[in-house]
């Protein structure tokens, strides 16, 4: 029997829970020590070998049951782990592992913490600011990539208020493999490791949260979910107290404000192209309604509004 069957063979024994104490802590050794592992089979054989470990990752995913659609993310990231494993032993070296590991750990990555009642504001490359709570970590590239922005909220609890920017969507990461993807908004993440759950509240705008399996939902302003660790689950509610920030503008356009309420109310504004370019320095706060901030502006502007009878559609037109 060559090593590679060997390998393989226990594998399954641990994958089955058959295997003895000692064969689980050299599985364990093998995957703690993989990174250190130089690769030294020829491509044709990695791709082989790469295959047959995503192939058997497949097939334990969907074992799971066919009436329970959600797979149990620890089931998933054990699997991964010990797929590396296999590939260390193959002599694989980081070809496969790499290949499946988030983008994130090809970047170079930027780690900030907080100490005990310490308080940090972080501004990112593309504009986007990051109120970091006291002990809390977070980890970033010094550079966002062209086609993306993702970053790690690895402990504690932080404040995000993002750069909107429509072709590079944003992305936090935290535990449990649960991510909050959105364009330009802001919102509040608290996933600290000894708490029980991860909650992810929004302030303005709307994001969507989920995990390598499903996504719990949208979340719009006032609304929150609380994702329970050990029942994986997500429960979506309104926050118990509202998140209110300011929306601060120095001469921006007309055009550049309606496109910030938009995102930040959730709501439609026509704005006809010719007073677009109108120039405007203020500062909102979310605790104004939406009537209230474009009555502010079209006082200023010599304008007026409409809004339809769903409350979400406006029109801003000369008077």
């Amino acid at each position: 029997m060559t090593k590679e069957e060997k390998a393989q063979l226990l594998l399954k024994k641990y994958l089955n829970q058959e295997a003895s104490p000692e064969e689980v802590n050299q599985v364990e050794a093998w995957y703690a020590s993989y990174e250190q592992r130089p690769a030294s089979l020829n491509e044709g054989r990695k791709t082989q070998i790469g295959g047959e470990v995503f192939a058997a990752l497949q097939l334990e995913m969907q074992s799971t049951g066919k009436s329970a659609r959600v797979i149990r993310l620890h089931q998933v990231f054990q699997m991964a782990k010990i797929a590396a494993a296999i590939v260390v032993i193959a002599g694989l070296g980081m070809t496969f592992w790499m290949a499946r590991k988030p983008q994130l750990v090809a970047e170079q990555l930027v780690s900030i913490s907080t100490a005990k009642q310490e308080i940090k504001k972080i501004v990112l490359s593309d504009g986007s600011e990051i109120i970091l709570s006291p002990s809390a970590r977070l980890l970033y590239p010094a550079k966002f990539k062209a086609n993306q922005r993702t970053i790690e909220l690895a402990e504690g609890e932080a404040f995000f208020k993002i750069a909107h920017d429509e072709r590079r969507p944003f992305t936090v990461k935290t535990a449990e493999g649960i991510y909050t993807k959105v364009l330009g908004t802001s919102f509040k993440i608290s996933s600290y490791q000894a708490n029980k759950s991860i909650q992810i509240a929004v302030a303005t705008g709307k994001v969507a949260v989920g995990n390598s399996s499903q996504v719990f939902g949208t979340l719009v302003k006032g609304q929150q979910v609380v994702y329970d660790k050990k029942a994986q689950r997500a429960t979506i509610s309104y926050t118990p107290a509202p998140i209110y920030v300011n929306l601060v503008f120095e001469r921006a356009s007309l055009q550049q404000v309606i496109e910030k309420l938009q995102y930040s109310y959730d709501i439609q504004i026509h704005l006809a192209t010719a007073l677009g370019n109108l120039k405007c320095s203020a500062t909102f706060n979310t605790k104004q309604t939406p009537e209230e901030i474009l009555d502010l502006l079209c006082s200023l502007h010599h304008l007026q509004f409409k809004k339809s009878n769903d409350q979400k559609t406006f029109n801003v037109y000369k008077k």
